[in-house]
C-alpha cells in the first residue's frame, strides 16, 4: 500500500512536471558579467541553460552543506565539481550544438549528484528535478535509472550499465515521451505512463519496463 502511494504521488508530480508552462526569464547562479568561457556565455544567453545552472547549483549546495558529509567526501565533491566545470567548458570542441552539449552536461551532472548524495533530494519542492527513479527492463538485463528535469524543455537522463544518455521531451497525446536521434548508435526513446514505460536504447529494440523504485 505504501509503495502504491509513493508511485501515485510520483506520477502526479511527473505529470505536472511535463505539462506545458510559461517560459520565464532565468538568471544563472554565477555572475554573467564575469562569464569567460563560450559555455558560460551560452548559459547567460539561454533561459533553459540558466535554469539548469540554478538547479545544479541548488543540488550541489544541498549536498555540500550536508552535516553528515565527512571531510573526505566533501573534498571529493568539490574536486568532481571543478572537473565537471572543465568538461562543460570544453563543449566548444563538441560536434553537437553548444546549447545541446551544455544542456546534456548539466543533465548528467544533476543525475550524478541526485544519485550520489541523498541530501540533494531533500527539498524537491524548491527545484525542477525528480529522481532517481528505477525501472525494471527485463530485456535490458540491467536496471534503468532515470532523473526527470523540468527545464524550459523537459529532459530525462537515463543510466544503465556503463551507458548514459539525455533525451528531451516531445509532444505526445498520452503519457510523457522523450526522444533524440543524436546518439552514435541510433535514436533512443522513453515513454512513460502509470507504472509502465517503453524504452528504446540507442539503435536497440523497443522494450517494456516497469516502475521499480523511487530514490
Amino acid at each position: 500500500m505504501a509503495t502504491h502511494h509513493i508511485r501515485t504521488s510520483f506520477w502526479i508530480a511527473l505529470i505536472s512536471f511535463v505539462a506545458p508552462g510559461v517560459a520565464l526569464s532565468a538568471t544563472p547562479a554565477f555572475d554573467c558579467a564575469k562569464a569567460d568561457s563560450s559555455a558560460e556565455k551560452a548559459i547567460c544567453a539561454s533561459d533553459m541553460l540558466a535554469e539548469l545552472d540554478v538547479e545544479l547549483d541548488r543540488l550541489y549546495r544541498l549536498a555540500l552543506n550536508d552535516s553528515a558529509l565527512g571531510a573526505d567526501r566533501q573534498a571529493e565533491l568539490k574536486a568532481m565539481q571543478r572537473g565537471w566545470i572543465k568538461g562543460r567548458d570544453a563543449c566548444w570542441t563538441s560536434d553537437l550544438p553548444m546549447e545541446t552539449c551544455v544542456a546534456n552536461a548539466y543533465a548528467m551532472r544533476i543525475h550524478e549528484i541526485r544519485e550520489g548524495y541523498a541530501a540533494s533530494r531533500g527539498a524537491d519542492d524548491q527545484g525542477v528535478s525528480l529522481g532517481p527513479v528505477a525501472f525494471d527492463c527485463p530485456d535490458l538485463n540491467a536496471g534503468l535509472s532515470a532523473v526527470f528535469i523540468n527545464a524550459e524543455t523537459p529532459l530525462v537522463t537515463l543510466k544503465w550499465l556503463e551507458n548514459a544518455i539525455v533525451l528531451p521531451a516531445v509532444p505526445d497525446a498520452s503519457g510523457a515521451r522523450y526522444e533524440s536521434d543524436i546518439w552514435v548508435d541510433g535514436p533512443a526513446m522513453l515513454w512513460t505512463k502509470g507504472d509502465e514505460a517503453m524504452f528504446t536504447p540507442p539503435g536497440g529494440p523497443e522494450m517494456i519496463c516497469q516502475l521499480d523504485d523511487i530514490g
